[in-house]
Parts: C-alpha cells; sequence; structure tokens
C-alpha cells in the first residue's frame, strides 16, 4: 500500500502544469476554471482574483520578459495573437504554447473552450453565464439608438478619444442590448474619435469607461458636465453614463456581468 502511494504522489506531481498567462483576461479564466494553483507566472496587470496578486509577473502587454518566462520553466505559456513574436521565440526554446483571441464575444466564448480543453476542464460553467445574460439582457424596442463606447474618462476634450469600433465585444453587447454602434466609419476595433468627429457620429447615449489604474482620479460630475456642453443628442437629453466597474476593460467570462451592466444602462 505504502509502495503505491509513493508511485501514485510522483505521478500526480508530473500532471500539474506549470502556466504563464499573459494577460490578465487568461489569468481570470485559469482561475475561474479552478487551476489557479497551477499558474506560475500572470502579466503585470493582472488583479483579480486576489490571490494571482502573489503570482510572478513576466511583464505588460508589449514586452513580456523571456528571460523571467524562461526561468520560471513554464509546461504551457497561454497569449494573445499579438504576442505571437514572443510565444514563437517560446516555442523555438521547446516552450508549449497556445494562441488564444478574445476580440469578439464569439471569439471570448471560443478562446475559453480551447484554454478549459488545454487544462481538461469544463468550460460549461464559464460559458453558461455569458449566454445566459445575452438571452436575458433587457433590449431596446427601437434599434435606432446609437450608442458610443469611449474608453477612460478625461477632462481634456480636444485630444482625441478612443472609442469601441468594429469587431469588438463592445459592438456585440450593444447591437445584444437592441441598439446600434454610434461609430459607423469602417475602420479600426479601437479608432480615436477626435471632438469634429464626436459631433458628426451625433450618439443618443455614450457610455465612458473609468478605470482609476489608467484614469487616475477624475471628477465624474466635472467630467459630466463637460460631456453636456457637447452638441450631441447625448449631452441634450443628459444620456452620459459613466462606468467604473474593473472587469468591464477585460475579455474574460466576467464578460457576462458587463453584458448585464451595460444593457442595464442602455435600457434607462
Amino acid at each position: 500500500m505504502r509502495l503505491m502511494l509513493l508511485l501514485i504522489f510522483p505521478l500526480f506531481l508530473i500532471s500539474q502544469e506549470r502556466i504563464i498567462a499573459l494577460s490578465p483576461a487568461i489569468s481570470e479564466i485559469v482561475f475561474a476554471l479552478n487551476k489557479g494553483d497551477e499558474l506560475v507566472g500572470v502579466s503585470e496587470y493582472a488583479s483579480y482574483p486576489k490571490e494571482v496578486q502573489k503570482i510572478t509577473k513576466v511583464g505588460a502587454y508589449v514586452n513580456p520578459s523571456l528571460e523571467k518566462i524562461f526561468s520560471l520553466n513554464p509546461s504551457l505559456v497561454i497569449g494573445q495573437q499579438h504576442y505571437e513574436k514572443t510565444l514563437t521565440q517560446l516555442n523555438k526554446l521547446g516552450i508549449k504554447t497556445l494562441t488564444v483571441e478574445f476580440s469578439t464575444l464569439h471569439s471570448i466564448e471560443h478562446s475559453i473552450s480551447k484554454i478549459a480543453k488545454a487544462l481538461h476542464a469544463d468550460p460549461n460553467p464559464l460559458l453558461r453565464p455569458i449566454k445566459e445574460a445575452l438571452m436575458n439582457a433587457p433590449k431596446k424596442k427601437s434599434t435606432h439608438e446609437k450608442v458610443l463606447i469611449v474608453y477612460g474618462l478625461s477632462l481634456d476634450m480636444h485630444r482625441g478619444f478612443y472609442v469601441a469600433g468594429h469587431n469588438i465585444f463592445y459592438e456585440d453587447i450593444i447591437k445584444a442590448c437592441g441598439a446600434q454602434n454610434a461609430y459607423t466609419a469602417r475602420l479600426l476595433s479601437q479608432p480615436v474619435l477626435h471632438y469634429e468627429g464626436l459631433i458628426q457620429a451625433n450618439p443618443d447615449k455614450v457610455i465612458l469607461l473609468y478605470h482609476h489604474a489608467t484614469d487616475g482620479q477624475v471628477n465624474f460630475q466635472k467630467a459630466k458636465e463637460l460631456w453636456y456642453n457637447i452638441p450631441i443628442n447625448a449631452a441634450k437629453n443628459k444620456k452620459i453614463y459613466i462606468m467604473n466597474k474593473d472587469y468591464l476593460s477585460i475579455h474574460s467570462h466576467r464578460v457576462a456581468q458587463t453584458i448585464t451592466d451595460i444593457c442595464e444602462v442602455l435600457s434607462l
């Protein structure tokens, strides 16, 4: 019996992955799949759940450290498509990698399934809330309402705004809520819209996504008053909303909550 236990114990250790997640969304998904104890490295910006803050940081979005990654002896490194160069280099070093993408809602769901399969976990507890949120989201009776989602909160109204464009999950959510994206130019998923372009887009509602880590301390009331002075329908009708939950900018399974929150705001 003792010999059997000695044989099983090493096999258990061997079965454990040593995972490095190159983005906060990936580490959140790994934790949600109950594989957080297998994470040995995460993005510098990973902050949820709180247990992730104790894990070694391997760098930010644009500059993960190959030296630090290699020193952690990972069995699997998971990164998004824009880490292609890093992931290719790791493959050449004999390290297994997995590439995922979190642009649209469909790609988020697909990537959750992809990560779950790699970790021999069940993705359904993560996918189900997303499908339920889409099914239960309050929808506008009219699909003509134009909504603009703006990244960040600034008191400088003339420096340009990053907005949610096309082929991105925010646009999917706007449509799921029964509205349409006020940004119509066929450019990027996160284009810059200047003051004149904002007036031309003339959104009926504006959602400003605030995050303390990137926007610092901003007076919400003062910011709203500045937006109310812009000659657009949203300002005229006082339909400017500030949303400041941390998960709103994360492309993980928590997008289910983002769907619910944005649709509730748009139903007002």
